[in-house]
């Protein structure tokens, strides 16, 4: 019994780290990609129309920096991202707010010599050209993609779920809980296996990724997709197998020491 035990514990760690490190993975790259290659570029865009005849062409090309690489750029895409995915897949009527956003935006990359007279025209400007992107996306989604992009949507939103997140994290740490109650310092190799078959999995689905990008960039983006943004991916694949030598180092020391004491 103990056996079959301790070998759900570890398929349910496993799994539960898998997927929790695809939850992160999955949401970064979709908002990363859809962020630097389309919706930040319209951001500055129009940003940039508000101010283009008071400012010299060196802080023209700073200010799109600065906004194509801002954090408000990204909360804007999750945002644009979460409110689509919902009122899509879900039927629902999200309203797509980014009042607060824009404000810090502005304030952060508005020249002082044109803060009190632009302001408000620019954030009313890009409030305006914003929200409708997200409605004419929206409402040519489907039209455009098929409805098989609605399954698509309701997967992406079930893995990037807060809940989802939170009881696959529950999962991970009951199981580690269990191996360590159970098998003691032995749960290492355990947890140093699932390290590294999840760094594999990880590794396979960035190669996926990459001999597929020309399909997804055509039959999920459009056309729209010059790069996919699969930094955060690598950086998982790394520490993941940064861990999973640890570990095997760490268990290889115990071993000995334990040898050497017999």
């Amino acid at each position: 019994m103990k056996k079959y035990i301790k070998i759900l514990l570890s398929i349910l760690l496993t799994l539960g780290l898998i997927l929790i490190t695809m939850s992160f993975i999955i949401e970064n790259i979709v908002v990363k990609t859809f962020s630097q290659e389309i919706l930040s570029k319209k951001i500055s865009g129009y940003f940039l129309d508000e101010i283009i005849y008071d400012v010299d062409t060196n802080t023209l090309e700073k200010i799109e920096y600065n906004i194509r690489n801002s954090k408000y750029t990204s909360k804007i895409t999750s945002k644009f991202i979460k409110t689509i995915t919902k009122n899509v897949a879900y039927n629902e009527n999200i309203n797509f707010d980014i009042s607060k956003e824009i404000d810090l935006l502005i304030s952060e990359n508005m020249p002082k010599n044109l803060y009190n007279d632009k302001v408000n025209s620019t954030k009313e400007y890009l409030n305006e050209k914003i929200v409708n992107t997200e409605k004419t996306l929206e409402e040519n989604l489907v039209y455009s993609f098929g409805d098989y992009y609605i399954t698509i949507l309701k997967l992406y939103n079930i893995l990037t779920n807060t809940y989802f997140r939170i009881v696959m994290l529950l999962t991970f740490i009951i199981s580690i809980i269990g191996l360590v109650m159970m098998e003691k310092y032995k749960s290492l190799k355990v947890i140093q296996i699932s390290s590294l078959i999840t760094a594999i999995i990880t590794g396979i689905v960035f190669v996926a990724i990459k001999l597929l990008s020309n399909f997804i960039d055509q039959r999920l983006a459009g056309g729209w997709l010059s790069n996919i943004n699969l930094r955060l991916m690598i950086t998982f694949i790394i520490i993941e197998f940064i861990i999973s030598l640890v570990l095997f180092i760490v268990i290889k020391k115990l071993k000995f020491d334990n040898n050497d004491k017999n």
